[in-house]
């Protein structure tokens, strides 16, 4: 089989850690080509052919007084100029040119430029700074961007199967009907059974339109590519990248032996970057993630595993439009959580509109949730939104939705069933487009066996149940929370001179917290009354705090708890290299601390 093959002794892949990662964040103002060909409308496709021949480009903008008209590309030549069998030489380019053209910004990543391209089904887009045409980026572009990304699969792991030939003897005009067909860039042309060339649009372009040449008479074989450059299915695509730019072309044939096997083109490498390009964003992302959920996520303070895990949720649960039941104590910071699945989800935009339902009495509750009409009541002396309304388009959060009377509890399953519902004293159906999140410190379950809660309405707010720890199942955040708090207090009666004792710190950790991270924000204020330094000692605290650290000694001392768990220390050593003092700063613990637990874990290992 005929094919000009390239030995791979002379063109060298580097290795694997030659280039650094290609930079998803990379722009396209920083690989376009800046020289762009541009033509007034007035002119003729044979003008704006020679033109792309002689600056060897794949497009031509169109601009009249400044403005982008059009863009003319080598595709438009070859579905218009030549199907159409119009006379090249007469046709204005405003005749054939594809319009609107899409532009973006300069600033813009490749990676957005790469899905545009990837939806609208162009190779190209046109590169604007303050409304002024300064570049063109070409799937060319990227790929040759990507020669160094480092890309070592095998071509023929990305290649089309499926590939359009035609005898040597069939006439232009059929070829560029059966790549108009079949929607492709070229055709593989063939003398019997062996390959002998490649008619491309490029070919179409230089050899038929800019010399005018009769497309109905003039045979492919007088105009194709030859001879053909080919590689095996084994060259890398890295290698196939380079061999395309040294050569200057847009595609290679793959032949096994005598086998053709496939072709592959500059648009199969430019998938594979946008794949790879994806997936250094979301290795990207994953890592911002776990920087961001050392400390906090989303307003929400916390290290421990259970408050990792609870983050992995919240990111889960922003990605689906699903009603969520938030379970836990009081105090353990069930709004939070909820606000921080509307704001991390497609919703957050929308309003986020929390309702207390314990807080109101079931007349004015329902006002609150569903809105009156002028007249409904007594007081009511205009029309009146209610809070789903209001919520329309983003997210109500119901609090405490497991003390809802009997009769809200029927008027609240109508909207998660329908959608619907009347304002009170209204006889319009009004249709809101709302996601619900509901909270309650209850058992809902055992609310429902008891009959206090209606079983269908419990399996509508339940879809997908998430429970918070108590505060004191987390000790392990008490620390960095006590900080927070601390810092936030301070800055509430501006002051910044007042630190926590070790000691102070320690009976935080041994106390239960019942009212979870409320009680600790109160505590804290409360010591801030009592002290008159800049260190806060358990004395400053409550009393039930301070008894904690301040027991007869002649009573049994109550077991300590542990403040650390074995999968966090393991982590915060791994992460400091092994570094004691800093996994204790890490962990919020002292040196010693931190010490006594591993000669205790030494200690029971062996």
């Amino acid at each position: 089989m005929s094919g000009d093959t390239p030995k791979s002794e002379e063109m060298k892949s580097p290795s694997k850690s030659a280039y650094p990662a290609f930079g998803a964040w990379l722009q396209v103002g920083e690989v376009m080509n800046r020289d762009v060909v541009t033509i007034a409308p007035h002119e003729t496709v044979v003008s704006a052919a020679k033109l792309l021949a002689s600056r060897n480009s794949s497009c031509v903008i169109v601009l009249d007084n400044g403005s982008i008209s059009g863009i003319l590309t080598e595709t438009d030549f070859l579905k218009i100029a030549v199907l159409q069998k119009k006379d090249s030489a007469e046709v204005k380019v405003t005749r054939i040119m594809s319009s609107p053209v899409k532009t973006i910004q300069k600033d813009l990543s490749i990676l957005e430029a790469n899905r545009i391209m990837s939806e609208r089904n162009i190779k190209q887009l046109a590169i604007l700074e303050d409304d002024r045409l300064v570049g063109i980026v070409t799937e060319s572009d990227i790929v040759s961007a990507s020669v160094s990304y480092g890309m070592w699969q095998d071509i023929g792991e990305i290649m089309s199967t499926e590939v359009c030939c035609m005898q040597q003897s069939a006439t232009v005009e059929q070829a560029a009907e059966k790549m108009s067909k079949n929607n492709v860039s070229c055709l593989i042309v063939l003398k019997g059974q062996s390959v002998v060339g490649v008619f491309a649009e490029r070919d179409l372009l230089k050899k038929v339109v800019v010399p005018n040449k009769d497309a109905t008479t003039t045979k492919i074989e007088q105009v194709m590519s030859s001879p053909v450059i080919s590689t095996a299915p084994s060259c890398s695509v890295f290698l196939a990248g380079r061999i395309m730019e040294t050569r200057d072309i847009r595609r290679l044939v793959i032949i096994d032996g005598e086998q053709l096997c496939g072709i592959v083109t500059q648009t199969d490498i430019f998938r594979l970057v946008k794949s790879k390009l994806q997936g250094d964003i979301t290795e990207l992302t994953q890592l911002r993630r776990r920087l961001k959920t050392e400390q906090s996520f989303s307003g929400i303070i916390g290290r421990d595993v259970k408050m990792l895990e609870l983050f992995d949720s919240i990111r889960e649960l922003a990605e689906v439009n699903m009603p969520v039941l938030i379970q836990g104590e009081s105090g353990t910071g069930k709004e939070l959580v909820a606000a921080a699945i509307h704001n991390e989800g497609v919703r957050s935009e929308m309003p986020f509109v929390p309702v207390n339902c314990a807080a109101l009495p079931e007349g004015v509750l329902e006002s609150e949730l569903f809105g009156h009409v002028k007249g409904a009541f007594t007081g009511a002396v205009s029309d009146r939104k209610g809070r789903f309304e209001i919520a329309d388009g983003g997210t109500i959060f119901l609090d405490e939705v497991g003390d809802l009377p009997p009769t809200m509890q029927v008027k609240l399953l109508r909207i998660l069933q329908e959608g619907t519902f009347q304002r009170v004293g209204g006889e319009e159906t009004v249709k809101v487009d709302v996601r619900v999140i509901s909270a309650t410190n209850k058992d809902l379950w055992a609310e429902v066996t008891a009959g206090k809660f209606r079983e269908d309405l419990y399996y509508r707010l339940c879809v997908v149940p998430l429970h918070l720890p108590a505060l004191r199942h987390r000790r392990n955040d008490i620390p960095i929370l006590a900080e927070r708090l601390l810092k936030k207090a301070l800055a509430e009666i501006d002051r910044t001179d007042v630190e926590l004792s070790p000691e102070a710190v320690d009976a935080m950790v041994d106390y239960d917290w019942p009212g979870n991270v409320r009680e600790l924000e109160n505590a804290i204020r409360y010591s801030l009354v009592k002290c008159r330094e800049n260190l806060l000692r358990p004395e400053h605290f409550p009393m039930k705090v301070f008894e904690t650290s301040h027991r007869d000694p002649h009573r049994p001392k109550r077991k300590r708890r542990r403040k650390l768990q074995q999968a966090v220390v393991e982590r915060a050593l791994e992460e400091t290299c092994g570094n004691k003092v800093e996994a204790a700063q890490r962990l919020g613990v002292s040196r010693a601390t931190l010490y006594r637990f591993l000669e205790d874990k030494k200690a029971v290992s062996s």
